[in-house]
């Protein structure tokens, strides 16, 4: 650590959030038990082949009028990109699967238990057009477990929700949003427990099912996004209309959660730090407190940070926000869990990630934390210095 200067210095090693997971098979192996995803937050600004894989070369058939091509998944500003178009199809249907449309689909390449599952995205408008989020597995007999989130494009201002056990579905509900899902990003999300399946957009609870309407999945899924145009539906989703350009969903992050990181009724409730004017990270120690990357972006745990260098941090259950007060530098930083919205001093100011939490603490990105106080950031031979002036 560095000497006793009269500036606060705080040192971290960087653990770079890499993920690095083995690639499942699609089929089980008799030799040992299924290895199932872990937590993880994709911001989704390029591919990540060891977790995702693009659907290719195929089509499901019955209500589906397009055939899966990885070329209609895309990665654009930041974003992964989801097409319908009837690009090659019109010139060749034997290209999309011997349908006259060809859309995008996005899968793991693990299965996933019993967790929270995340998704900020954008749908689109349009009769026929289905844009879907959600778990698919199968039971040790081959039949399907599903837990879903549908927005159906002939009424963008509602989505659907429904889970699928052993192939039985018939468990829908239709939730109003009170916005046009169309229109911009909002935050989906469903918490999938052994005796619940809670459904939450933009953070608040909108719908559950313990079981009452038929017993609950059980059988791990991976995870799925996708965007499709449906013919025969009964009315269900209208029939397609093909408007005669690309139609684009647009899916900004995709996370889950094990089940064990997800606190309750707090944020971050660890013992308040010692302050002092330096602290030692080990990254060997899974235990301790690290900087992580999520693409380019250093994430640090808020209030280690923060009470580290002598600011306050409390937490508002009422309003659901992290409130930093640093005296020195005469700031107040006000945060939201999965927001990238932070208010700086009364301004609004958007992050480029949001804070999100990990292992029972809340991170946002550094350099708001740093240029909000004022301080200096240094990085050498892999690690991050944190320091301001006197006190």
């Amino acid at each position: 650590m560095k000497q006793n200067f009269k500036s606060t210095l705080l040192t971290f090693i960087i653990a770079v959030m890499l993920c690095a997971m083995p690639v499942a098979a699609m089929a089980e192996e008799a030799e040992a038990p299924e290895a199932l995803g872990k937590t993880f937050i994709d911001l989704l600004d390029q591919k990540d082949s060891d977790r995702w894989y693009a659907s290719n070369g195929w089509s499901n058939g019955g209500t589906f009028l397009s055939g899966w091509r990885d070329d209609h998944v895309i990665f654009e500003d930041g974003k992964l990109k989801l097409l319908i178009d009837d690009k090659p199809c019109a010139q060749d249907k034997a290209q999309c699967s011997d349908k006259p449309y060809a859309s995008g689909e996005y899968s793991t390449t693990q299965r996933y238990g019993y967790g929270k599952f995340e998704v900020r995205m954008k749908a689109v408008k349009g009769d026929g057009v289905v844009t879907g989020f959600f778990t698919y597995g199968a039971d040790s007999d081959g039949k399907a477990d599903e837990i879903d989130i549908e927005i159906l494009g002939k009424n963008t201002t509602q989505f659907e929700t429904n889970y699928f056990t052993k192939g039985v579905g018939m468990h829908s509900t239709i939730i109003p949003l009170g916005f046009d899902a169309a229109d911009d990003f909002h935050d989906y999300a469903f918490e999938w427990a052994p005796d619940s399946i809670k459904w939450y957009v933009d953070g608040k609870l909108v719908h559950t099912e313990t079981g009452s309407r038929g017993e609950l999945p059980s059988a791990p899924g991976y995870i799925i996004a996708n965007m499709w145009p449906a013919t025969k539906t009964n009315g269900w989703a209208n029939e397609y209309v093909y408007p005669g350009k690309t139609q684009i969903a647009e899916v900004d992050r995709i996370a889950y959660t094990l089940p064990k990181q997800q606190p309750e009724t707090n944020v971050d409730p660890s013992t308040p730090v010692k302050q002092g004017k330096s602290v030692d990270l080990l990254v060997e120690d899974a235990r301790e407190l690290k900087v992580f990357k999520i693409g380019q972006t250093e994430m640090a745990p808020l209030r280690f940070v923060m009470e580290s260098l002598h600011a306050t941090v409390k937490w508002n259950t009422a309003k659901q926000e992290i409130i930093v007060n640093d005296k020195l530098s005469k700031s107040e930083m006000i945060f939201k869990m999965n927001s990238n919205v932070a208010f700086i001093n009364g301004t609004k100011t958007m992050m480029k990630n949001p804070v999100i939490l990990n292992n029972g603490h809340a991170y946002v990105p550094l350099l708001v934390l740093t240029d909000a106080i004022g301080a200096d950031v240094i990085r050498k031979d892999g690690k991050v210095s944190i320091s301001r002036g006197n006190e």
